[in-house]
């Protein structure tokens, strides 16, 4: 597995201490991009 940039790492240690579920997303989907992964899983309409 490829290590993390420095810039992925501060992105991953806000969205942990982040309340807001929209701050959280934020933050793991720009490591996502920044780690070049295009195929992201559909949100589940089933609960």
């Amino acid at each position: 597995m490829a290590r993390l940039r420095n810039e992925c790492k501060e992105h991953l240690e806000i969205a942990l201490e982040s309340d807001d579920s929209s701050e959280k997303d934020f933050h793991i989907r720009q490591v996502l991009q920044a780690s070049g992964v295009d195929d992201l899983p559909q949100e589940s309409t089933e609960r």
